[in-house]
């Protein structure tokens, strides 16, 4: 079943129910996130024992409300959210938001069959229960319990924990990962990740879409929604191991299935698998900013020895190549190499590389037709100035963009202190991707090199 999920996430009327004065309670915290997004709607409390809340007109139920409501967040204990399902179906509202829990994640499965058979035949979509909400940074609207807004961008994030799905926030401000929209989809008992795949795919705010993924109720749906979708799709998928797949079943009452099984479907799919959370910001960042890489053959830049080998080695895990440098390029380097260093890739241009090195270097192998993307590292080793590395990618990446000029990614990789991390920033903010450690950039890479197979593949079918 197609779903237009435009009026979801831009909803021109919204009601909350649970809404409470009691600043401890969720329905007070949800009601007051969308009061003070920078968002224009029409919003209702609702709650029969109240006359207002936050300057508020407070309704007793939703049929009550006039007009017509698009959303309606309901916050209330489990037994007592049917008949305000009901009313929703009566009240003719398109969306709505069980953040209430209570239901399947503790084995309360009856209530959900029930829910399903109340909303059966209507045009009602629910998500949840068990949920966060969601937050649409593109249009500043906070549908949520909780605290704290993305940075605006454009990765859409789907997780099935709501705490974690509020950890991804945090982590990607302090990455400078901007997201586009982050959504918890709790239990799902309705909507579910194949139609937010759908919906994002589409989605003009969204280049890359995320995914923190415990159980999946459709696995012909959710691999079909990866395999048309025209975008890249990171997956994180949990519950690999036995003790793990128990931990799932206990929280969001998902079974977790074999994970042989999941990674290959996703592979197939043309999904791209991450170990973890942090993997899938280090690959959604390259992924954003920097082109496929059209092959899987690297060049490597590095002003030590020691980092060079450890990228290599990282690289090669991961299926990629460090291939030997063409002869036309290995002239072109000799001239702008220390005479007693002779090229190789990883290139290395000793301690005292600085911008001019750093620069040329990857100039060189951008004009390479055999290397399909490049890795620019540097370690703080004293005679280094960290200012020029950063100066040289700044130049290649955000001002001339030659990574769109030659259709191949960039990244960067870093090893040193305090006075690198300042720069790091620096990099970060304007969307350059770069990388603490030689794994974490090579995983990255990796993606890129998955990405454009999977252009390669999607332009065969076409």
């Amino acid at each position: 079943m197609k779903t237009d999920l435009e009026t979801f996430f831009k909803p021109k009327s919204v009601a909350v129910v649970g809404a409470s004065k009691n600043p401890t309670k969720i329905g007070h915290a949800a009601l007051k996130n969308i009061l003070i997004s920078d968002y224009e709607c029409k919003l209702y409390p609702v709650n029969p024992n109240e006359d207002e809340i936050l300057g508020l007109k407070c309704y007793k139920k939703i049929t009550d409300i006039p007009g017509s409501l698009d959303l309606v967040l309901i916050s209330i204990p489990a037994p007592l959210v049917n008949p305000i399902v009901e009313d929703c179906v009566k009240k003719n509202v398109k969306w709505a938001i069980i953040i209430s829990s209570g239901f399947s994640e503790i084995g309360n499965h009856e209530q959900e069959e029930q829910i399903k058979k109340i909303i059966e035949g209507t045009n009602l979509r629910i998500l949840g229960p068990n949920t966060m909400g969601y937050k649409n940074a593109s249009d500043n609207l906070d549908v949520s319990f909780v605290f704290g807004m993305p940075r605006k961008g454009n990765v859409a994030v789907v997780s099935q924990s709501g705490a974690l799905g509020m950890g991804m926030i945090y982590l990607a401000n302090n990455e400078f990962v901007g997201l586009s929209k982050i959504i918890g989809v709790g239990n799902k008992m309705d909507i579910d990740d194949h139609d937010l795949i759908n919906y994002f795919s589409t989605d003009q705010d969204t280049k890359v879409i995320g995914l923190y993924v415990e159980g999946i109720r459709n696995g012909r749906a959710f691999m079909d929604s990866i395999k048309k979708c025209k975008k890249p799709v990171l997956i994180v998928k949990s519950g690999q191991s036995a003790a793990g797949a128990r931990a799932t079943a206990s929280h969001t009452g998902s079974m977790a299935g074999s994970d042989q099984i999941y990674g290959a479907a996703i592979k197939q799919a043309g999904g791209i698998r991450c170990r973890d959370i942090v993997e899938l910001f280090d690959m959604a960042r390259a992924l954003a900013g920097q082109p496929a890489a059209q092959g899987n053959r690297i060049g490597i830049i590095t002003n030590g020895g020691g980092l060079g080998i450890m990228l290599t080695d990282a690289c090669e895990a991961n299926g990629l190549t460090i291939p030997k440098l063409s002869p036309n390029t290995y002239k072109k380097m000799e001239k702008i190499l220390p005479p007693v260093i002779k090229p190789n890739n990883p290139v290395d241009l000793v301690a005292d590389a600085g911008f001019f090195r750093y620069w040329s270097a990857t100039r060189i192998l951008l004009e390479d037709p055999n290397i399909d993307g490049i890795i620019v590292a540097s370690v703080h080793a004293g005679y280094a100035r960290p200012q020029e590395y950063t100066g040289a990618i700044l130049k290649m990446v955000h001002q001339q963009k030659l990574h769109h000029e030659y259709k191949k990614p960039i990244l960067g990789c870093w090893v040193g202190g305090k006075e690198f991390e300042d720069l790091v920033l620096d990099l970060k903010a304007v969307g350059v991707p770069i990388y603490p450690s030689s794994w974490r950039c090579a995983r990255a890479m990796f993606s890129l090199y998955q990405d454009g197979e999977r252009l390669k593949h999607e332009k065969q079918r076409s």
